[in-house]
């Protein structure tokens, strides 16, 4: 399973240099603590930028696409920050790269369920890229296998999911229907045990 490939070519850069956090974060005039959470994949667009600089590379080659991981990673836009946390609580899926703009905007992020990803970008109005809460209109649902879709599905209406369509057999899956708070629908299924 590819990990964090953002924080983890800053890992591997650091180390080729021979360099601790401590040595990194001072050639890149920030804190250890930024090194580290840049590490984890957490940063934010001026941390890259600084950590790029001091290693005397482009961004690009830091922050580009991974060599490994899925064919295909639906793109989905977030306008609040606060909902990529919202969905890792109530839908349990893991952050692991999480790039803002200095007003604290998610400008790239990617959330992990096994080896399956999904990119998350910020609206922009010029290339017709929003939300289904700002359109008011979808255009497409995701479906997402998980271990147990009841165990799930309590989970996520514990955290405040809009459930649609509560759990159900149909089609040889359990499934249901949620909204996250920017109005993107996940269906959840687990395959049915009533399906020999």
């Amino acid at each position: 399973m590819h990990k964090q490939f953002s924080g983890t070519r800053i890992r591997r850069l650091r180390e080729r240099k021979a360099w601790t956090q401590e040595e990194l974060a001072d050639a890149a005039q920030v804190s250890p603590r930024t090194v580290q959470r840049a590490e984890d994949g957490q940063m934010s667009a001026e941390t890259l930028k600084a950590i790029a600089r001091a290693f005397g590379v482009a961004v690009e080659s830091i922050s580009g696409p991974p060599t490994e991981g899925p064919a295909i990673s639906p793109v989905l836009f977030y306008a609040r920050a606060e909902t990529l946390d919202w969905l890792v609580s109530a839908f349990g899926l893991e952050l692991r790269v999480r790039i803002t703009d200095a007003e604290g905007r998610v400008v790239h992020g990617e959330l992990y369920l096994g080896h399956s990803r999904v990119i998350v970008g910020q609206p922009v109005g010029k290339r017709e890229w929003t939300t289904p809460e700002v359109a008011g209109v979808r255009t497409h649902s995701l479906f997402v296998r998980v271990d147990d879709v009841d165990e799930h599905y309590a989970r996520a209406k514990a955290a405040g999911a809009i459930i649609l369509s509560a759990p159900e057999d149909m089609h040889g899956d359990r499934r249901y229907l949620a909204t996250d708070p920017e109005g993107h629908h996940w269906w959840f299924f687990s395959p049915s045990v009533n399906v020999p």
